[in-house]
């Protein structure tokens, strides 16, 4: 992998979150006074995430792991 790359919802394609090419993932949520964002989070490992859709909702499960089947 040598570029970021976005993890969509598996349900509704949403952008969801970002992956690095060393494998974090990288989270980033709303904007305060400042233009800066008020969630800023390095994951490493699996995760859950709701999609932040408000028609969809859905829990999505992404591996650590690259190639496991979980993943989009």
């Amino acid at each position: 992998m040598l570029n970021d790359s976005w993890f969509r919802c598996r349900y509704c394609g949403k952008k969801l979150i970002k992956r690095k090419p060393n494998g974090i993932f990288i989270f980033k949520f709303g904007k305060d006074n400042t233009n800066q964002p008020v969630v800023d989070m390095e994951i490493s490992g699996s995760i859950k995430i709701k999609c932040l859709r408000k028609s969809c909702r859905k829990t999505n499960t992404i591996s650590f792991f690259p190639n496991d089947d979980e993943n989009q």
